[in-house]
């Protein structure tokens, strides 16, 4: 018979995940032993441990010389007793345990069991319950097989054949009522014994449906926590880590096995605030804050953490998804950095500002109103409003107004972009100096 397909497992490392082909449970490319081939291999264990011990005990009588049984008949059931051990043993060392669901077992076994109910007396054998065991063992190793049904009615066949075997040798007896016990007793078991395990059966292909359904689930799982974005970590209330994605383990570069187990608590800096922080989260069951992870190669980094809680099992645990905020930290102190030193420049600015208006002030004031005031003293000479002038003097005032008008003129090519200034009124200007000048001439 066919055993059950061994359990299949994801694979961790590689995702999506996959999965291995399903091989027969106990052989030598399985895996793992699942429930039922275990409970088979204790049996097989037990029965051929049994099996040696009586091979043993009849030895021993029949060297001490109490012959209970014929040295044939011994001999008989001694070489079908060593046969079936050397091919149980011959499984259990091959590891090949699904022959022990196999058509070969179930044929040693009820080969063994028609020998020694003909040879320990036929219809008056008090081994005749071995039918019975041998039904019960045949639905406790292949429950609810298709051929199960029938599994009674070849039972009580060969119980049949084999009283008729014996009857053939030693005599009819109809009037044997044990004969029709035990045949009523093995139909009826029969029966009992296929609705059981049937009802096995069917309770093995719902456990094997959940197992897939829960490894599909756990497959999609890992496959959305992989292909995330963000880092997830999932931790007990221990909290040592008990889950991490790929791109967790990226992030602190360690695979998965060197991250599974560590306690999350090492990989987060503590301010002196970091206990109070774990406990909040677990009273409140949630958390997020920025923090400080340091990672296992001793660097730092910030991040937006986000940590909510959830029961499984009875057991509470934590998931923490955080996302790497270090360049956008980094980004703002740069752009804090450039607004301070804007803010600096600009205050630079208006200082030099303030001295260039300083500096533009004082040249119009102690430049331009002087020569404007020369420039008007000139203009009054050459009018001769202060007295009549002769040729030369005339003319060394006319270079002097050249002079101080090319001197105006560069003022006013070198600041002709500087802020407006107010000229003061030449006049004006001139006025008030007017009475200064004629009294230092007359005084001269």
């Amino acid at each position: 018979m066919p055993s059950a397909p061994a359990r299949p497992h994801a694979t961790v490392a590689a995702m999506p995940t996959q999965e291995k082909q399903f091989v027969p449970a106990g052989s030598a490319d399985s895996g793992g032993v699942p429930p039922r081939i275990a409970v088979v291999l204790r049996i097989e264990w037990f029965l051929l441990v049994l099996r040696y011990l009586l091979y043993l005990f009849a030895v021993l009588l029949h060297v001490s010389g109490v012959g209970l049984l014929p040295g044939a008949t011994l001999a008989a059931i001694a070489g079908a007793a060593l046969l079936h051990n050397a091919f149980s043993q011959w499984v259990l060392h091959t590891r090949r345990h699904w022959l022990y669901l196999s058509p070969v077992n179930f044929l040693l076994y009820l080969g063994r069991t028609i020998l020694l109910v003909a040879i320990t007396g036929g219809d008056a054998s008090p081994l005749a319950p071995l039918f019975l065991l041998f039904l019960i063992g045949c639905n406790v190793y292949a429950p609810g097989g298709r051929w199960n049904a029938w599994l009674a009615v070849a039972v009580c066949a060969a119980y049949s054949f084999t009283i008729i075997g014996h009857w053939m040798v030693s005599g009819i007896d109809y009037m044997a009522v044990n004969i029709y016990t035990n045949l009523a007793l093995l139909g009826f078991c029969g029966w009992i014994m296929h609705q059981l395990s049937k009802l096995l059966r069917q309770t093995e292909v719902d456990a094997t449906r959940r197992a897939r359904e829960l490894l599909s689930s756990e497959a999609t799982l890992r496959t959305i926590l992989d292909n995330t974005a963000e880092p997830i970590v999932v931790y007990g209330e221990n909290e040592f880590v008990a889950e991490a994605n790929r791109r967790a383990c990226a992030f602190f570069g360690l695979p998965r096995e060197g991250l599974v187990g560590r306690r999350f608590r090492e990989f987060l800096f503590d301010d002196g605030l970091l206990p109070d922080r774990m406990d909040a989260t677990r009273r409140a069951g949630e958390f997020h804050d920025e923090m400080l992870v340091v990672r296992p190669d001793s660097t730092e980094r910030n991040v937006d953490m986000n940590i909510h809680s959830f029961i499984r099992d009875r057991r509470r645990f934590y998931v923490a998804m955080f996302r790497d905020i270090t360049e956008q930290k980094d980004l703002e102190e740069a752009q804090r950095q450039a607004k301070h030193q804007l803010e600096t420049a600009n205050s630079e600015l208006q200082r030099v500002n303030a001295l260039r208006d300083d500096f533009y002030s004082t040249v119009t004031r102690r430049l331009r109103s002087p020569l404007t005031a020369i420039l008007g003293f000139t203009d009054m000479l050459l009018d001769e409003e202060m007295g009549e002038l002769g040729s030369e003097q005339r003319g060394a005032l006319q270079s002097s107004r050249r002079s101080a008008r090319r001197v105006l003129d560069m003022v006013d090519d070198a600041f002709d972009t500087a802020p407006t200034v107010t000229p003061q009124d030449p006049s004006a200007v001139a006025a008030p100096a007017e009475p200064g000048v004629d009294s230092a001439e007359e005084s001269a």
